[in-house]
């Protein structure tokens, strides 16, 4: 429906006459323009929902498994899951307080590998079967 509004105009006299399609390619690149403002801002939200949840789920493994020797397993469990909500308020707010969203999908991926690699590490050396 929507090409066929964009590809055919109406005359006054009710004959359709075609759209001349540098007009039609000039209008998606500039609807597409990606320096807009709009992805930028756009970007951050999706940083911020998906990229702090997975940052939370990431520190909540982490925590968990740290304190698993020191704490019970049940407790080492619910001490991770409840910092996460500060990891997760945390990195939405860090995500609209740097200079771009580059920098903000870079940091949440590097501080995700770092929190993964730290539970892959302390799995293998203090082991999840405690």
């Amino acid at each position: 429906m929507y090409f066929a509004i964009f590809s055919q105009r109406l005359s006054t006299s009710g004959n359709a006459e075609p759209v001349d399609t540098e007009c039609l390619v000039s209008y998606f690149i500039n609807f597409l323009n990606m320096p807009s403002p709009r992805w930028a801002v756009f970007s951050r939200i999706l940083a911020a929902t998906l990229g702090g949840y997975a940052l939370a789920t990431s520190s909540a493994l982490f925590i968990g498994q740290l304190l698993l020797s020191s704490a019970g397993k049940y407790q080492a469990i619910h001490i991770g899951l409840l910092l996460t909500f500060l990891v997760y308020a945390c990195a939405a707010m860090w995500v609209f307080s740097v200079s771009n969203a580059t920098k903000a999908w870079i940091g949440l991926i590097k501080w995700n590998l770092a929190f993964l690699l730290g539970t892959w590490l302390l799995m293998q050396f203090v082991g999840a079967s405690h």
